[in-house]
């Protein structure tokens, strides 16, 4: 045999097996690796690192070790952290609850209040973009949002945030924000090999970035330990290499409350969110003794995640795994068909999504938006309404979620954003960077988005992080990326006078590209830089000037009023019943009107 063909057959021909074997338990890696003071990236994926912090708290619970929590989202299962005392500074764009309705929590009210942890307010994309570019090894990152908000000057006195005059055209502002490199991070993926090649099924949101960037490397979760030739099969799931990997921790369901998304490959079965247990966790934040018990009886009280899951119950993880499937919405939908069918007219709440949702098919046809973008909850309700009915006339748009959800084609019976029966109906599933950074944001987006907003001012300013009385409200999350850069933004909000008010307390996201405003009464437009009322709703009350009074007295800015104000016709049975089968327990849509057998009213 030739020198080099014996070469070739005992030392190339084999694929090589890594020789480094990086398991070990979680209790051990997290005694191993975290030390008090160090930067925490729990990484959000579509996925969380649930059971590697509950470790973490019962590690460090009592023990003040004064950690940086780094994520885009402050929420459920997160918030354990902030009450458990091992927080002292949370780098986040929204901390509160999401599910089943996105708003503030109790315990990051509590905490603020008494002073035990500070927030550093960012958008879900700066936030992503800041990661990545600790990840490349570059000092700042350039990004389109920030500008124009209070949020800018607040990061601008930190340090972390400029705004620099473009090299390339000196007479233009840019905004820059200062790379940031975590000390270590937290994954929970699907599988990996015993080195810790990590397979992490999309969609991704913040994405691995703050694992790639982490100084000291990645405590990895997974839901099964695989061999080399799984990985190799499947090398276009895996998002982290087995270098960046300190441990490798085999933890199945280590995402539990929260789902984890999989198809196509058999050895996946996908769970979904156990939103029973969610909804438990956000009740008990009330009040400190409720939270504490909760605490204690869900992670403290329990030796380990195994137990943990013995608490979940065998039944209750199989039915997770039967509701994560395409078509699990129809058996709940039916669960509902009697309230369905007996509810009546349009509450306030539900006329103006109907009413938003007509607007979004206007604006869609009229400026020719390809994607349309939504917040959660009405606004979300609003997108989705509108998308089904264009489709119907033959007009195409790409419904787009931040998290990385792209073509997605809702299906009922679940309002929630991130819902897993929406994932299949996708035709991309990618990250916050792609789905929020480019196709929504970016130099070439057709972006129509609709948000929701807790306060708006009359040049579309709008406020969701605080009032002026200091109470804190949620954060960014993505309004900010949205309204800084997406081609258009139609709001929705409830007509009150402490939502429309002369000059928002906080500039959360500028209204410069805010081109219009649905609320409980009318229609409003943009007409020479401010919200001017075009529209009045027939569903408010008999005559338009009654209305338009109205709407006066509910609003905080000296009201203008279109000489051609429309006097819009209610929304239609067949909008409705449309509407109403995707929020069915009508977490968004609130109270029904009277029934179909009482009188009708335009009541909430």
């Amino acid at each position: 045999m030739s020198d080099w063909r014996k070469i070739v057959q005992e030392r190339i021909e084999t694929l090589h097996e890594s020789t480094v074997d990086r398991r070990m338990h979680l209790r051990d890696a997290i005694d191993r690796f975290v030390r008090p003071g160090m930067i925490l990236n729990p990484v959000s994926l579509q996925a969380r690192p649930v059971a590697a912090l509950h470790e973490l708290i019962r590690r460090y619970h009592g023990k003040d070790p004064r950690f940086t929590f780094v994520s885009s989202s402050l929420s459920g299962n997160y918030l354990q952290l902030v009450a458990a005392g091992i927080l002292e500074k949370a780098v986040i764009s929204f901390a509160g609850e999401g599910y089943p309705t996105p708003g503030p929590s109790p315990v990051v009210a509590r905490a603020l209040e008494a002073g035990e942890c500070s927030f550093e307010h960012w958008t879900m994309l700066t936030l992503s973009q800041r990661l990545l570019a600790g990840a490349q090894g570059v000092p700042f990152a350039t990004t389109r949002s920030l500008q124009r908000s209070d949020m800018a000057e607040e990061l601008r006195a930190l340090g972390v945030y400029q705004e620099i005059a473009d090299p390339f055209d000196p007479d233009r502002r840019q905004g820059v924000i200062k790379a940031l490199r975590p000390d270590i991070a937290f994954v929970h993926g699907w599988a990996a090999d015993k080195a810790g090649n990590a397979i992490c099924f999309p969609p991704h949101q913040e994405n691995v970035y703050g694992a790639l960037a982490a100084r000291d490397g990645v405590i990895l979760t997974v839901h099964k330990i695989v061999d080399s030739d799984f990985i190799r099969r499947h090398a276009h799931l895996v998002r982290i290499p087995a270098s960046r990997i300190l441990a490798i921790c085999e933890v199945p369901y280590g995402s539990h409350p929260y789902g984890n998304y999989a198809a196509g490959i058999p050895e996946f079965q996908a769970y979904a969110n156990d939103y029973a247990h969610m909804r438990e966790h956000r009740e008990a934040q009330e009040t400190v003794e409720r939270y504490d018990a909760w605490l204690r009886n869900w992670i403290l009280d329990i030796h380990d995640h195994s137990a943990y899951l013995d608490q979940v119950g065998e039944t209750r993880l199989r039915e997770l795994e039967r509701l994560a499937g395409a078509d699990s919405w129809r058996g709940e939908l039916e669960e509902h068909a009697a309230a369905l069918d007996g509810l009546g007219a349009a509450n306030p709440i539900e006329e103006m999504i109907v009413q938003a949702a007509r607007t979004t098919r206007e604006r869609v046809r009229d400026g020719g938006f390809k994607t349309l973008l939504s917040g959660v909850g009405q606004a979300a309700l609003a997108a989705w309404l509108a998308a089904h009915e264009l489709r119907e006339d033959g007009t195409e748009v790409t419904l787009l979620a931040e998290t990385g959800m792209v073509g997605h084609d809702p299906r009922p019976a679940d309002p929630f954003l991130i819902n897993y029966r929406n994932m299949p109906t996708t035709t991309q599933l990618t990250d916050v960077i792609e789905a929020l950074g480019l196709h929504a944001c970016g130099a070439a987006n057709e972006c129509l988005a609709t948000l929701g907003a807790a306060q708006v001012d009359r040049v579309g300013n709008v406020n969701s992080t605080r009032t002026r009385n200091g109470h804190f409200l949620v954060g960014s999350g993505g309004a900010n990326d949205v309204a800084s850069a997406a081609r258009e933004t139609l709001l929705l909000a409830r007509q009150q006078r402490r939502t429309f008010v002369e000059k928002v307390d906080f500039v959360t996201s500028p209204g410069d590209r805010v081109g219009g405003l649905v609320s409980t009464h009318g229609r409003y437009e943009r007409r020479d830089g401010q919200l001017v009322l075009t529209g009045v709703f027939q569903s408010a009350g008999t005559s338009p000037q009654e209305v338009i009074e109205e709407i006066r007295g509910l609003c905080g800015w000296n009201l203008q009023v279109a000489d051609d104000v429309q006097w819009i016709p209610a929304a239609t049975r067949e909008e409705l019943d449309m509407l109403r089968v995707f929020d069915p327990e009508r977490f968004f849509l609130g109270r029904a009107a009277a029934s179909k057998s009482e009188s009708p009213t335009s009541e909430g």
